[in-house]
């Protein structure tokens, strides 16, 4: 039982210090996400390591969980037709989103002395964008079904596949085998496959009025199936190379076009509120905070967080219609994305130390930096709308 103990120990503190950190940053008029990704940090093992090691498993789990609910709640409130009316902006968005970061990151990772393959990888990081925290402050905001919202959301589906491909060239670099043309295609066909798979049947199924949910006898059993088809398509898309958040965010997509839309999205506010922040204190916590003790990683580490936030900025800002400077900041957010590309070049042994903290740190700096002032220039799109011109007589 003292395990057991132990275990519901971790989860009071990270639930409890989510609670603080949420409840501080609003008082300072910043996103609540800020405050709990900072909330990680202060009691993960770089702050007061109040958090036993082996109960890392079952926070994992809880804040991949946090995450799959919080993009499958943003579906929900976002059906096919409003993506598709977007498509080709937020093709261009994901696009030059990914071409140029990957530049800038390569380009100062290889001046700054570093081989090829370590180069691709602190490339592939600066290329990763976290939809679930750009997805929280516009849901807190309450303006998931603006247009710019749409692009946003459009292009981090299409940013995740972009970013897919290039991990598995990256992969490939760093095993010494070269590339492997074949495994690309394979991927590539896989991940549109399965999303075309979803818009198809998934739809065509949802536009028959949803009866497979309604037919159990229990009153809740729509709420129970539509959870199992969430975490469920969320797996699939995982083995098929996906990020499973993007799996849940095409369920419910589907689910948005059935008559109990409304129904599912008011049960899962009551439920995001519990679950959704442990993912973002889960990902502060994943930051080592005393690896940055000299001047000189400091330094590197603002450097690059600047310029993997100028990277995605200017592919919003060239690929976008307008709202130009909140779409390239709602994609500047690395998140947990960029803290999994990191750990993965560190497993092939690819990365040095050094490096792997700086991009883990980059990627709780894009997201802690972006967050407040993407709400601050929604605010401001709020209050100051623009006008609607008529013709002069």
């Amino acid at each position: 039982m003292e395990h057991a103990s132990d275990g519901l120990l971790a989860l009071f503190v990270v639930f409890f210090a989510s609670i603080v950190g949420g409840e501080v940053a609003m008082r300072l008029r910043m996103p609540a996400v800020v405050g709990q990704i900072l909330a990680g940090v202060a009691v993960g093992a770089s702050g007061l390591n109040w958090i036993p090691a082996d109960s890392m498993p079952v926070l994992n789990v809880l804040a991949e969980l946090g995450a799959v609910f919080l993009l499958f709640s943003v579906g929900i409130e976002t059906p096919f037709e409003k993506i598709g009316q977007v498509g080709a902006e937020a093709f261009r968005v994901a696009l030059l989103g990914v071409i140029v970061p990957f530049v800038l990151g390569f380009g100062w990772s290889f001046w700054s002395g570093s081989k090829a393959p370590e180069a691709a990888f602190v490339a592939a990081a600066f290329v990763a964008t976290s939809a679930g925290i750009t997805a929280k402050v516009l849901s807190d905001l309450e303006v998931i079904d603006k247009r710019f919202a749409q692009v946003i959301l459009g292009a981090a589906v299409i940013d995740d596949v972009l970013a897919m491909l290039i991990l598995t060239v990256v992969s490939s670099l760093a095993k010494g085998g070269g590339v492997d043309l074949w495994a690309i295609f394979l991927v590539l066909a896989q991940a549109i496959g399965f999303i075309f798979i979803l818009m198809t049947l998934g739809r065509k199924a949802a536009k028959r009025g949803g009866k497979l949910l309604g037919k159990p006898m229990s009153p809740l059993s729509p709420w129970s199936l539509s959870i199992a088809m969430c975490i469920g398509v969320a797996v699939l898309a995982s083995y098929m190379g996906l990020a499973a958040i993007i799996g849940a965010f095409l369920v419910g997509m589907i689910l948005a076009e059935t008559e109990y839309q409304e129904w599912l999205h008011e049960k899962l506010i009551d439920l995001n509120e519990f679950i959704v922040p442990f993912f973002f204190v889960v990902v502060g916590m994943s930051v080592d905070i005393r690896a940055f003790g000299s001047w000189s990683m400091i330094g590197t580490l603002v450097l690059i967080t600047v310029l993997a936030t100028l990277g995605k900025l200017a592919g919003g800002w060239l690929g976008a219609k307008e709202d130009r400077a909140i779409i390239g900041i709602g994609m500047v957010p690395r998140g947990e994305v960029g803290v999994i590309v990191a750990s993965l070049g560190k497993a092939f042994g690819v990365l040095s130390a050094s490096t792997y903290s700086l991009l883990v740190g980059m990627s709780l700096l894009t997201s802690v930096v972006a967050a407040p002032v993407l709400m601050r220039l929604v605010k401001n799109k709020k209050d100051n709308p623009t006008p609607i011109t008529t013709p002069q007589d």
